[in-house]
C-alpha cells in the first residue's frame, strides 16, 4: 500500500479531498507535526480504483431486467461514474455501487 506524508495544519484546510483520496485510489496519508510522523489514515475497505476504462458490473437493481449488467466506465467524478454497458445502454451510478468486473 502506498503513503504520503502530509503535515496536520495541511490536512485541516484539505481533510474531504484527503479522505476521498484514501477512499478511491487506497493511498494512506501519513500525519506529520514538526516533521514526526503522528498518525495515519488509511482505507477501510481494499481500494476501489475506478477510473475511465476500467471493467464494471453495476448491482441489478440498477438496470432493467434485460440489459447487461456489466460495461466499462466512461466517466467518473469523486462520487457518480456513467457506465456503458456491454448492450449499448448507458447508466450513471454512485461510485460505491460498482464494483469491479
Amino acid at each position: 500500500m502506498s503513503s504520503k506524508e502530509v503535515g496536520i495544519e495541511d490536512a485541516r484546510k484539505t481533510l474531504g479531498d484527503l479522505a476521498n483520496e484514501v477512499r478511491y485510489t487506497g493511498t494512506s496519508v501519513i500525519l506529520t507535526r514538526n516533521g514526526k510522523q503522528v498518525a495515519r489514515i488509511a482505507p477501510l475497505e481494499p481500494a476501489m480504483a475506478i477510473t475511465v476504462g476500467t471493467r464494471v458490473t453495476v448491482p441489478e437493481y440498477s438496470v432493467p431486467e434485460d440489459w447487461t449488467r456489466q460495461g466499462e466506465v466512461t466517466e467518473a467524478t469523486d462520487d457518480t461514474v456513467v457506465v456503458k454497458l456491454d448492450d449499448g445502454h448507458k447508466q450513471e451510478l454512485p461510485r460505491d455501487e460498482v464494483s469491479p468486473a
